[in-house]
């Protein structure tokens, strides 16, 4: 982002996402613009196609993730190496899945190099590695990088998920190149097989808020908590290290909800929270809540948006990085009307 577009204000939305499981091309990156200062209302960018394609590992791309570097001078995105077309299940993701990060960066959000794989932690302890974040970590002046993993002990010859969970797992990077050496963020066992995936962190007046999904079978919906130290580590109870501040939110409007993406209005002092649905869930992709305020835990649903936005991110832009965008990857049709259609 150069000098004058960082004084610029923001008058849009990019959404990052997949869309399904249901062919190569849904698991890859595809973006999405507002048409505006709205989150309902999205033109589809490259007529709805992938902008980006991953051709390493298992040669999917789910849970994209986009960063704006604090320096001005570019873009991130990270992503789950993950294919499950073709395999149709989460338990071999899980056993022996990919435990590596995907790793794209953009000086303009058009032109990107990558994607780079990065060994998030030991292949020989980890099962896999899902939906990677980053966020600022000011209190030691670096980025921190999470995702989740099933670790398994290294001695036993045949891998059951059931023998292990998702713990959130942790690092910190100055590049996105080098990383330190990971070690456990959420330590929350919900049962065989079942931990805690998905969190996201926004930061807001000094406290750090966090959306975590618990994957407790008859639960699977998101908490938050939060917490004046980003690098606290929770290894009890959700609510133990960092304060509880809501559970099951949505549940009464959504029956499974996770991929959280929290972002602020570009309007008003409103906060948003989407939530996927995902079909396996009996959904068909993300739910729109609001609230006037982060310490309520009160979300209230606003509305849903076009089915199979999956699980990714947004980011507020410039109206001059949206027209980049928009000529960068000429937008196809609205995406209500992909989705009536069924193009998407």
């Amino acid at each position: 982002m150069t000098a004058s577009a960082e004084a610029e204000p923001y008058a849009a939305y990019l959404f990052a996402h997949f869309v399904g499981e249901d062919g190569p091309d849904a698991e890859q990156v595809h973006f999405a613009v507002s048409r505006g200062e709205t989150l309902t209302e999205w033109d589809l960018l490259a007529g709805g196609a992938p902008v980006l394609r991953s051709q390493v590992g298992t040669g999917g791309v789910r849970d994209p993730f986009l960063l704006r570097l604090r320096d001005g001078r570019g873009f991130v995105l990270l992503a789950t190496d993950l294919q499950v077309y073709g395999i149709g299940h989460f338990r071999d993701a899980q056993e022996h899945g990919s435990s590596s990060l995907l790793i794209w960066e953009s000086e303009d959000l058009v032109t990107w190099e990558g994607p780079r794989r990065i060994e998030a932690i030991s292949p020989d302890r980890a099962g896999n590695a899902w939906a990677p974040e980053a966020v600022w970590c000011d209190e030691a002046q670096t980025y921190a990088v999470y995702w989740a993993s099933n670790l398994y002990d290294e001695s036993v010859a045949e891998r059951r998920s059931t023998d292990s969970y998702n713990r959130m797992m942790i690092a910190t990077t100055h590049d996105f190149v080098t990383f330190s050496e990971p070690g456990v963020w959420v330590d929350v066992r919900r049962g065989p097989g079942y931990g805690t995936i998905d969190s996201t962190v926004v930061r807001h007046g000094g406290t750090y808020y966090r959306f975590t999904k618990d994957e407790q079978p008859e639960i699977m919906q998101v908490f938050q908590e939060r917490s004046p130290e980003l690098l606290r580590e929770t290894t009890d109870a959700a609510g133990s290290a960092w304060a509880l501040v809501a559970e099951r939110i949505g549940s009464e409007h959504v029956s499974h909800g996770e991929g959280p993406i929290v972002v602020r209005s570009l309007v008003d002092d409103r906060w948003f929270l989407l939530l996927d649905w995902p079909p396996y869930g009996g959904g068909e992709g993300y739910v729109l809540f609001e609230t006037d305020d982060l310490d309520s835990g009160r979300w209230t649903p606003a509305d849903r948006l076009p089915p199979r936005f999956r699980h990714g991110s947004i980011i507020p832009i410039t109206a001059a990085e949206r027209e980049r965008l928009r000529a960068g990857f000429p937008p196809g049709v609205p995406a209500e009307a992909a989705a009536r259609s069924g193009a998407m």
